[in-house]
């Protein structure tokens, strides 16, 4: 088995970190599935990004030993990392001072492996540096290299990483030319591949940004994490587009999760399976499998769940399941079908229900925590098909010689209840289904509105 030889997560997202008591919980679970780094680098902790300078509490040094000996009983890692890019002068060795005594405090606690990050930050330089460096790579490395030497005289065999400020994309650049002809060869580079949330990772991109580096990249993989413009979107979709060459042309892989950590597992139990046998790797089974092992009795469901929520840089398209229902209703209707088509609605819109209500009963209060404002939608979009189906119903007697005026204001009060439940989404903070059930919630108002026309008929508004 070709295993990849870090394989880990890196506590790397924008939004609110995880509590001690989530991170506890989820070293054992990082070490029951072949995981043996985990980097603590949460960019709201003001203390390693913006106030880096400032030392932590002393409850929080405690808290923070006790997950370096949670690791160590798991297999695992911890990391420290710190992220002062926004407002380092690399020339002034009072800041070379503090950051190393910074990570020696955490030394002290058992922690061994260490981060610098640059990323997300202006390309700029202050004043002082810039007279004395020139450019940004040659002050980050400078000082890297320097933390670094200082590190190894008081410590041994520690890893130490840097993820620099030009970390995806493109590949030959002054600055990354810098990085591999300067930075010390024992230092690794983090890299996210093609993009910053990677669709797809080639064999060719490790390749070609080991040309530039000198050295095989360290991947940080930004997926699950759902922050900036994907904070609505639940990532629990399958792990897939890795290259399983990259064991052989990388120093290791580390996933960034969301801010949701028991959702999070999702993904990490099904990607720990590709990080430790990438040649033989099923991503459908590895993800079916997780969802087994996470949601148990109620995997089916979850999974339905899921698939509702595929939305992700992995899979920016639309949902196929979402638009299958949509896709399979017009094909029986055009072939005149219109009791099935109904039919196939109404048994749609109660599996929505039924697997809400089971998840609900079934699966933990954290992960009922994490996902119940998609599962809130989840369940609204089934309730809107059974108002669709209640609208489609009522107007068919429109196609018949036999209504009356009683039976145009039925259809009056279907559109009602279906433009309130349509309107009540606005206020979701949720992407959940796609859009194609919206459009075809949409279109079967306009249509009938239009039918109830030809009956020189007009709805009254709704207010």
């Amino acid at each position: 088995m070709n295993a990849f030889k870090i394989r880990g997560v890196v506590e790397g997202f924008y939004g609110k970190p995880w509590s001690m008591e989530d991170r506890m919980e989820m070293i054992p679970f990082l070490g029951n599935h072949g995981y043996n780094l985990y980097i603590y680098a949460p960019k709201d902790d003001s203390f390693h990004r913006y106030r880096w300078r400032e030392t932590y509490s002393y409850s929080f040094m405690k808290d923070f030993e006790k997950l370096v000996k949670t690791g160590e009983k798991s297999g695992v890692e911890v990391a420290f990392a710190i992220s002062p890019g926004l407002s380092i002068v690399h020339s002034d060795p009072e800041e070379l001072r503090t950051i190393v005594e910074k990570y020696l405090s955490f030394a002290k606690l058992g922690v061994r492996s260490f981060c610098l990050f640059y990323d997300d930050i202006p390309p700029s330089l202050s004043p002082e540096d810039a007279e004395k460096f020139g450019n940004l790579a040659e002050a980050q490395i400078y000082f890297a290299n320097s933390v670094y030497e200082e590190l190894k005289k008081n410590l041994e065999n520690t890893l130490f990483i840097v993820c620099p400020t030009e970390y995806c994309t493109n590949y030959d650049t002054p600055y990354l030319r810098k990085y591999g002809e300067k930075l010390n060869p024992e230092i690794h580079i983090f890299w996210t591949g093609p993009e910053c949330c990677s669709k797809d990772i080639p064999e060719s991109d490790a390749i070609m940004i080991s040309k530039t580096i000198k050295r095989k990249p360290l991947y940080w993989d930004n997926y699950p994490v759902n922050d900036s413009y994907m904070v609505p979107e639940l990532h629990i979709g399958p792990y897939t587009g890795r290259a399983p060459e990259l064991v052989n042309y990388s120093a290791g892989l580390l996933l960034n999760p969301m801010n949701l950590p028991e959702a999070s597992k999702v993904v990490l139990a099904a990607a720990s399976r590709f990080l430790l046998d990438p040649y033989n790797y099923n991503a459908e089974k590895a993800w079916e499998e997780a969802l087994e092992e996470i949601f148990g009795e109620a995997h089916e469901e979850a999974k339905h769940f899921a698939l509702c929520n595929l939305t992700s840089p992995l899979y920016p398209e639309e949902p196929e399941i979402t638009k299958e229902i949509v896709e399979k209703f017009h094909g029986l209707f055009k072939m005149g079908k219109f009791d099935e088509a109904i039919e196939h609605l109404k048994n749609e819109a109660e599996k929505f229900i039924k697997n809400a209500e089971k998840l609900r009963e079934n699966i933990s209060r954290k992960m009922l925590r994490d996902i119940e404002p998609w599962l809130k939608e989840y369940e609204a979009w089934g309730k809107i098909l059974g108002f669709i189906v209640k609208v489609l119903e009522v107007r068919k007697v429109l196609y018949t010689e036999k209504f009356k005026k009683e039976d145009l204001y039925k259809i009056k009060e279907a559109i009602l209840a279906l433009q309130k439940h349509l309107s009540e989404l606005t206020g979701q903070n949720t992407l959940c289904c796609g859009s194609a059930l919206r459009d075809f919630a949409m279109e079967v108002l306009v249509r009938t509105k239009g039918i109830l026309k030809l009956f020189d008929y007009t709805t009254p508004s709704s207010s």
